[in-house]
């Protein structure tokens, strides 16, 4: 079996290899024998058998989607040597990870039960600086122990990319602050991009609930015609007013002020490109304001805030889309499908929190596939968690220094959680 990758995670961690961990019972049941072993000759201490008789193991193949791409790399049986990441939901530290054979299978037969979040990653590079790398990626839910079969995608052509996601904020423990979310797009591409009229905005990501089931929220959540959405913004422009550079950065800031003033650890936005309005937020008179033009605005007045997946959209006609009421009231509408530009998709972890129950409502999935495979986990302490932010991951350099960005359609594996660092690509 190929090697795995484990770290310990403290006294809240669950036990990964049985023979290390022992409960207490056991414990006092061995010490008892420890002390008669002492006295009795031709005694012999074993450790006791704690395996779980039912782990049937797990197998999982991973392949491309694009068959004619899989037959040019020689991976019609499999993607060799895939990184894949096996994260137990309920376990607060990094993932185990495997690598597959040769044939795109890997086995793994020590897991403990439960919901897991399974990723594949792959980066081919070019050989040289500047020569072309690519990057593969996909990823599922599911329980384990079971026999998995997982797709790869292949990294997108150059756009406009969500690079980065700030949406903390301060908790009550020092200050109840939340006005401090930004995020950042760049231009993954190699020529100018405009972004006049372009629509920021949330995308329907609801908890499942007794009363909101699963297959109620379904054609909501996995409609492959678009996404759909309640709130969203609109950057200003009449078509070529606000051109974004090969490898710019664009920065906006629910509110465009130096948060600093607030607590020293918060972020200095003053100088942010563009800024949500609300109807309670201080107007930076220096930054563009991106109106809210979606069928509903944030209740507290400073613009829009983050949630479980958020959307960049080119232009659309707001009177000509799609509406209809969602499971627990209220009117959304569709963004299409072929309006779509990016999409962050994440799940947030409160180490400090009881386990999330994973029950019968629990949703695997918050979008259709062909917008995200898997969402990014994002573990939060709870405690002042305003240093750190969902980062995209750089894939490579041009020659010129300009970054290319990962871009898979896979949240898990395209972005990663590093200090905040707007206005910058550095992670």
């Amino acid at each position: 079996m190929p090697s795995r990758d484990t770290q310990s995670a403290g006294p809240n961690s669950r036990c990964r290899h049985a023979p290390k961990c022992v409960p207490a019972a056991w414990l006092a049941a061995i010490a008892s024998v420890v002390f008669a072993a002492c006295d009795t000759p031709g005694v012999t201490l074993v450790d006791p058998d704690i395996s779980n008789p039912n782990d049937k193991g797990t197998t999982i193949h991973v392949t491309l989607e694009d068959s004619a791409l899989a037959e040019a790399l020689g991976w019609t049986q499999g993607v060799p040597n895939a990184e894949v990441q096996l994260h137990r939901f309920i376990d607060p530290f990094r993932p185990d990870t495997v690598y597959t054979d040769s044939t795109g299978r890997v086995s793994v037969t020590d897991l403990l039960p439960g919901l897991y979040w399974i990723a594949a990653h792959r980066v081919v590079t070019g050989g040289q600086q500047g020569a072309a790398t690519r990057a593969f990626g996909g990823g599922l839910k599911a329980n384990l122990p079971a026999t998995i079969e997982l797709q790869m995608a292949g990294d997108q052509a150059g756009s406009l990319v969500i690079s980065e996601l700030h949406f903390h904020g301060l908790t009550p423990n020092e200050l109840d602050y939340g006005w401090d979310q930004y995020f950042e797009l760049y231009n993954n591409s190699d020529s100018t991009i405009y972004l006049d009229g372009m629509l920021w905005g949330r995308a329907f990501g609801h908890s499942g609930s007794a009363l909101r089931t699963c297959d109620e929220q379904r054609p909501f959540r996995e409609d492959p015609l678009g996404l759909w959405s309640v709130e969203f913004h609109q950057f200003p422009g009449a078509g070529t007013d606000y051109p974004v550079a090969p490898g710019q950065v664009v920065t906006v800031a629910m509110d465009a002020v130096d948060h600093s003033l607030a607590h020293p650890a918060l972020p200095d936005l003053s100088h942010a490109a563009f800024e949500l309005t609300g109807t309670a937020d201080p107007d930076n008179p220096d930054v563009p304001n991106m109106p809210s033009v979606g069928l509903g605005s944030n209740l507290l007045g400073h613009g829009m805030a983050m949630t479980r997946v958020m959307f960049l959209a080119q232009s659309v006609d707001v009177t000509s889309l799609v509406t209809a009421l969602a499971p627990g009231g209220g009117r959304w509408a569709r963004i299409p499908a072929d309006r779509i530009v990016d999409v962050v998709h994440r799940e947030t972890v409160k180490l400090n929190a009881a386990p999330p129950l994973m029950a019968q409502y629990y949703c695997y999935t918050w979008v259709n596939r062909a917008f995200d495979r898997l969402d990014a986990l994002f573990y939060s302490s709870g405690d002042s968690d305003n240093i750190t932010s969902l980062h995209r991951r750089i894939l490579q350099h041009t020659t010129d220094g300009r970054a290319i960005l990962q871009d898979v359609n896979t949240s898990f594996v395209d972005f990663s959680v590093a200090t905040l660092s707007p206005g910058r690509i550095e992670f």
